[in-house]
């Protein structure tokens, strides 16, 4: 799958005004879904990334590859 933060990347660069340092695009596996808990109206995601390293994601902020 193929995860993109909606707002907090943006926030991030808005404030800091630097050049992205990190992908704005993150590509990796789900490993769970957080099913107990609801957010925004939405399950949580958890995705191994191909660089090691586990985000979480909101449903909409994922696609399938």
């Amino acid at each position: 799958m193929k995860g993109r933060y909606d707002y907090s990347d943006h926030l991030y660069y808005t404030i800091f005004e630097e050049l992205p340092v990190r992908t704005p695009q993150h590509i990796g596996v789900v490993v769970s879904i957080d099913t107990e808990m609801y957010y925004f109206g939405e399950y949580i995601y958890t995705v191994l990334c191909i660089d090691g390293n586990k985000r979480f994601f909101l449903e909409d902020e994922i696609t399938p590859l």
